[in-house]
């Protein structure tokens, strides 16, 4: 049985003024040609699959297009719960009909609190495998004291012991390998800062010992991609399918699980990027030194949108600035989508900090620092790169151990 999960799509979400959902389109595109290729069984989405409640056509045109043929041209089963930015019964009023295509969507927790569970779990076996997808859509503080008024759960303790029941419920209700889909705030997370906080009365962050009677968690919300736990239950984080701002640089990924022999494992798979966020931070006198240089590297990009953001520090204000360098960028293919002119007083002695394009990769940097060393070499040497890519893989587990 082999499961992808995802979340935090944020479809119809855009960057400043710039909209993405032609990007968006291409990602749920790639994404169906990944499913079916791979023979995906199940799809999990975690949540958020919209920015705002009421999402605009195109966004609602593109979800329920991928929908359809991914539907339509495989057998998978989808799983799809309600995030904090999605409108809970936005998302389940077409839920009568996506049923008939394997397509299962919860928004909230309304059928739990009237004792109504079974909506919340499907059992799945496929060659022999049996799975438990159990649903947990985003709650809300009044929804877990109703539940907690329901089950004589003295308020005085809190809400933990509300969620700790509900999902107890739903974990003895459950068979097979059991894994709990949940957008919410679990365990100790790394944020990339383009998140909306989650307020809960009294906890900041659910603990993960209350998910111990589960094998995979798939979770959503945070949107910088990260395991909370290796072993048995995995608890993972899917993250964002792109990056929400020009400070996550994070490369982008999805959680693919597989069940075979009574096993379940996982793998991260890189997700194909369609757009690219790069960032210049320089003094007034370096400025042509780091526009040539995003110009010679980035300019007509075919496969790709570049978008970027500028900061230019200066003695003084310089007039039309912005708008000479949004029409020489443009005119290479680069969208110059923010720019900042911060004036300084030359007295202050201060360490300014210079970079460029802080959202490339390491592999990428590397060949762009081979390539300012050896202007005469058109590319960096195998031998070399190789010796590169194995040490940086080295340091990277080395870190995902400690």
């Amino acid at each position: 049985m082999r499961i992808v999960h995802t979340s935090d799509w944020h479809l119809g979400k855009k960057l400043y003024r710039a909209s993405r959902i032609d990007e968006q389109h291409l990602f749920l595109t790639w994404l169906s040609d990944y499913l079916i290729t791979n023979k995906v069984d199940i799809l999990l989405i975690s949540g958020d699959v919209f920015d705002v409640p009421t999402p605009p056509n195109e966004a609602l045109k593109h979800y329920f297009n991928f929908l359809k043929e991914l539907t339509t041209k495989s057998h998978i089963q989808i799983f799809i719960i309600g995030g904090n930015h999605d409108s809970s019964h936005f998302l389940e009023a077409p839920s009568p009909f996506l049923k008939l295509s394997g397509i299962h969507v919860i928004g909230n927790l309304t059928e739990f609190i009237k004792g109504n569970i079974e909506p919340y779990l499907k059992e799945v076996t496929i060659a022999g495998e049996t799975t438990t997808i159990v649903m947990l859509p985003y709650f809300r503080t009044h929804e877990l004291y109703n539940l907690g008024k329901k089950w004589d759960i003295d308020p005085e303790l809190g809400l933990l012991p509300v969620i700790e029941k509900c999902l107890s419920i739903m974990s003895d209700s459950a068979s097979g390998k059991k894994i709990l889909m949940a957008h919410h705030l679990f365990g100790s997370y790394e944020e990339s800062g383009s998140e909306q906080g989650l307020s809960l009365s009294g906890i900041d962050s659910i603990p993960t010992a209350i998910l111990e009677d589960f094998d995979y968690v798939a979770l959503g919300h945070i949107h910088k991609a990260q395991t909370l736990r290796k072993e048995t239950p995995i608890i993972h984080y899917s993250g964002s399918p792109m990056s929400f701002r020009f400070s996550e640089t994070t490369t982008k990924t999805m959680s693919q699980i597989e069940i075979s022999n009574g096993k379940l494992t996982n793998e991260l798979i890189e997700i194909k990027q369609f757009d690219k966020l790069l960032r210049v931070n320089c003094n007034y006198q370096d400025l042509d030194i780091y526009k040539d240089e995003v110009i010679s590297s980035w300019k007509d990009q075919s496969d790709i949108k570049v978008y970027l953001e500028m900061k230019v520090k200066t003695s003084e204000p310089i007039a039309s600035l912005a708008e000479k360098l949004r029409e020489e960028f443009s005119e290479n293919g680069i969208t110059l989508l923010s720019f900042q002119t911060i004036v300084i007083d030359n007295s202050e002695k201060e360490e300014e900090e210079h970079f460029l394009e802080k959202s490339l990769r390491t592999e990428e940097l590397f060949d762009m620092y081979y390539k300012k060393k050896y202007p005469e070499s058109e590319e960096v040497p195998r031998p070399l790169r190789e010796d590169f890519y194995s040490l940086l893989e080295s340091v990277r587990g080395d870190l995902d151990e400690a």
